[in-house]
């Protein structure tokens, strides 16, 4: 037998004996509050993935599966795997992406042996030391406007819009044409309007501004005053590169959806926060302010009358519910309308979302897949027609 063979161990017969929390304690790794939502335990993400604060929702685990299943719902993150693919985002050194290969999986496998075994001498993890409370308060987190950054190139972006597309042309590759001939509503007028388009790829002799924005459906994040905060893209193609992953039994990593700027803290923000000014009081007044997941949810919505704010997400941050209610009180007499997509993720973030409103403000719970005998089941707002929304409109409308 050849040494190579002597080192293998089969991890499937380990997984089933370990537990999440035995892994966190072996690596040294404090685990946040954990809830039981029906068959799944929900709680914030631990993972040294590189995203920001997250919802406490966030990441889901299958309690009652022997391999541990586990997804983070996180817009820009959304890993998942079994236990293993949990241990490489939390063991030390270097990650895979949840996908561990050659000595990687050689030591996550004697890892996991090790636990299995009753070995619970806990190894340092490459997660950022917790500050002890008796040292000085740190600055909070803010997010700083692109006019103002300390670095010139990011300066350099504040109109980076001025290079979108913003129609169907030959410019654009078929995926980002038929991206806004699926959205009828995504005019010209209401793209500048929006500060969202289409970055190309620049040629050769073309300037290279916008970066891991190019090819992407851009948006402008904007704080409340209407100043650039950052920009974020969405993959025109995602639908195609997500169907190929999931027919090749999800090899690799899945395709990313929609990417944020490393640094840009977007659970502090809502998306379309600066156009609540220009709000007309009498939407505001039948729906109250309307909270939805994305971009184009919020730019739809706009069209039909209707002033929304988008959270980037399924699940709303502290700051993000703290922000709605502030912004509810000044535009809405703190009234809001909570209206996430009709699916799953959604609806189990709306549920949350609204008894953590229903502390604060008045709330409603704008649909669900049951509503109107499951009519707007697997729905987006972006979808409504202007009959439907004005059904919806005439059923919330406040007395």
């Amino acid at each position: 037998m050849t040494e190579s063979r002597r080192e293998w161990i089969d991890v499937r017969p380990l997984i089933p004996q370990v537990s999440v929390e035995q892994v966190a304690a072996f690596y040294g790794l404090p685990l946040p509050e954990m809830q039981r939502v029906g068959s799944e335990i929900r709680c914030r993400c631990f993972l040294n993935c590189g995203h920001d604060a997250t919802g406490d929702r966030a990441v889901a685990i299958k309690a009652d599966d022997p391999q541990k299943k586990w997804k983070c719902h996180q817009y820009g993150c959304e890993h998942g795997g079994d236990l293993l693919s949990l241990m490489d985002l939390v063991a030390p050194g270097t990650h895979m992406g949840g996908r561990p290969k050659g000595d990687r999986f050689k030591q996550l496998a004697r890892d996991l042996q090790n636990i299995a075994g009753g070995d619970v001498q806990t190894k340092p993890v490459a997660a950022p030391a917790v500050v002890p409370p008796a040292t000085p308060a740190i600055e909070p987190v803010a997010n700083v406007r692109l006019k103002d950054s300390p670095n010139e190139r990011a300066r350099g972006l504040v109109n980076l819009d001025m290079r979108f597309l913003v129609e169907p042309s030959g410019e654009m590759n078929k995926f980002a044409a038929g991206y806004f001939r699926k959205r009828p509503y995504l005019t010209p007028d209401v793209c500048r309007s929006w500060r969202m388009g289409y970055l190309p790829r620049p040629g050769a002799s073309q300037e290279r501004t916008g970066g891991t924005m190019q090819g992407k459906i851009v948006y402008a994040m904007c704080d409340d005053d209407g100043e650039v905060l950052s920009w974020f893209g969405r993959d025109p193609a995602w639908e195609q590169e997500h169907s190929k992953w999931v027919a090749s039994g999800k090899q690799g990593r899945e395709p990313e959806k929609f990417h944020f700027v490393k640094g840009f803290h977007r659970g502090l923000e809502l998306y379309g926060q600066h156009r609540l000014r220009e709000a007309e009081r009498e939407a505001m007044a039948a729906t109250g302010l309307v909270v939805v997941e994305g971009p184009n949810d919020v730019i739809a919505l706009s069209c039909l009358g209707a002033m929304a704010v988008g959270l980037c997400s399924n699940i709303a941050t502290d700051e993000q519910v703290a922000k709605i209610v502030r912004l509810a009180n000044e535009h809405a007499a703190g009234r809001v309308t909570v209206m996430l997509d009709c699916d799953t993720e959604g609806e189990n973030g709306a549920k949350k979302l609204v008894v953590e409103l229903a502390e604060h403000c008045r709330v409603r719970l704008a649909w669900s897949s049951a509503t109107n005998g499951g009519v707007f089941k697997q729905r987006q707002p972006e979808s409504l027609t202007a009959e439907e929304w004005g059904e919806i409109r005439t059923h919330l409308k406040h007395p």
